[in-house]
């Protein structure tokens, strides 16, 4: 398996207090928009206002989803001393392209070397911090649980509680930094699972290995069977908890990883999966009659990166591509009908709740992905 170069998890929970004399670090953003005349971002320049700071970024799914309740809160309190700034790492142009389709009712920074966002110690995305009148930072939450009323309490200088982020950090080696074998030898092979909560989820595979932190089962199952959201008919009942798994075979046993993974989870949860062929609504990759023809490619070595709204592929057949663009660029089932049968270079722009973007990438390199009806293989997972 090529091991995917994506964010999948960030670290700690933010403290309220963010230096020793509980100054707050300064904004420090290359551009501001949509900001009124002289507008420089200098704390000084904003006491007297209750300040809330969205860090957000337009390729980040639930910052996305986050922003019409942002949005409304926005202007509910338009005419309060209340001001709404979202940092986001995002560069201008890519952001331009966000906002002529998407409102951000808030002053937007651009932090794309995340200095402000570090200063912040952000864990993970979306993530909403609140300022008092008098300059104090007071909370440090999720955007669901900034509410009006909350934020009326903040406004009227009452004490308002913003409950913040569960959970411990998202360790992707949990297994080698929490682990400490008396013997002094670490097992050729184990498999490790026990319920967690972490600020932010994730998983890590590499030959013979796996790790995930903070993770459901349904993620620990799409897992083990190589598979994604769209190719799987979960039958089992959702509890909202998380899994901590590390799963690890002999060198020279590799092609054993994924069998145990599915063994362990099948014994320790009692489910069973099996693969079934159903007709089901699909998007057909193919090529544009007449259009660009994609050159094979000429690079040195293997890549597949998903990250930051971009998907860069080097030396990686067409079905590869299809299975990027079922999980991130298009939101639905990509089947492989181009006839490409090499290997190609790919970059390509991808947005939540914009397939347009992607697809519109695809016609100028000569493809175009049509709604279809095909058979598929789906897996399904019942209770045993």
């Amino acid at each position: 398996m090529i091991l995917l170069r994506v964010l999948v998890c960030l670290g700690f929970l933010l403290s309220p207090s963010l230096t020793a004399n509980n100054e707050l670090p300064p904004l420090k953003v290359t551009a501001w928009l949509q900001a009124p005349s002289g507008f420089s971002g200098e704390w000084s320049t904003l006491r007297g206002k209750v300040v809330v700071v969205e860090f957000w970024a337009t390729w980040c799914s639930p910052c996305v989803s986050a922003l019409p309740h942002l949005n409304q809160l926005a202007e509910e309190f338009q005419n309060e001393d209340v001001l709404f700034l979202a940092i986001s790492e995002d560069d201008p142009k890519r952001l331009e392209g966000f906002l002529a389709g998407q409102s951000v009712r808030a002053i937007i920074g651009i932090d794309a070397d995340r200095k402000t966002w570090n200063a912040f110690d952000v864990p993970s995305i979306p993530h909403t911090v609140i300022i008092d009148a008098k300059g104090r930072l007071i909370g440090a939450t999720t955007p669901e649980q900034l509410s009006a009323e909350r934020l009326r309490r903040v406004l009227a200088g009452e004490t308002a509680k913003f409950p913040p982020k569960e959970g411990i950090r998202c360790d992707l080696q949990w297994d080698e930094d929490s682990i400490e074998w008396q013997d002094g030898v670490r097992p050729t092979t184990y498999a490790i699972i026990k319920p967690i909560k972490t600020t932010m989820g994730g998983y890590l595979p590499q030959p013979g290995h796996l790790t995930a932190d903070g993770v459901p089962l349904r993620t620990l199952v799409q897992i083990a069977y190589q598979t994604d959201p769209f190719h799987i008919e979960w039958n089992l009942p959702r509890d909202g908890r998380t899994f901590r798994a590390a799963f690890r075979v002999p060198s020279g046993r590799e092609q054993r990883l994924f069998p145990l993974i599915r063994q362990t989870l099948a014994d320790a949860f009692g489910f069973r999966a099996r693969w079934e062929e159903r007709l089901h609504e699909v998007r057909v990759l193919r090529r544009i009659e007449g259009g660009s023809i994609v050159p094979e490619s000429r690079a040195d070595e293997d890549l597949v990166q998903v990250m930051k709204g971009r998907i860069t592929l080097r030396r990686q057949p067409v079905s590869r591509l299809c299975q990027i663009l079922t999980q991130h660029g298009l939101g639905a089932i990509v089947i492989d009908e181009t006839g490409m049968n090499g290997l190609y270079d790919f970059d390509l722009p991808y947005q939540p709740g914009q397939p347009e973007v992607t697809l519109g990438a695809l016609n100028e390199v000569g493809l175009e992905a049509v709604d279809a009806r095909r058979t598929i293989r789906i897996l399904v997972v019942d209770r045993q």
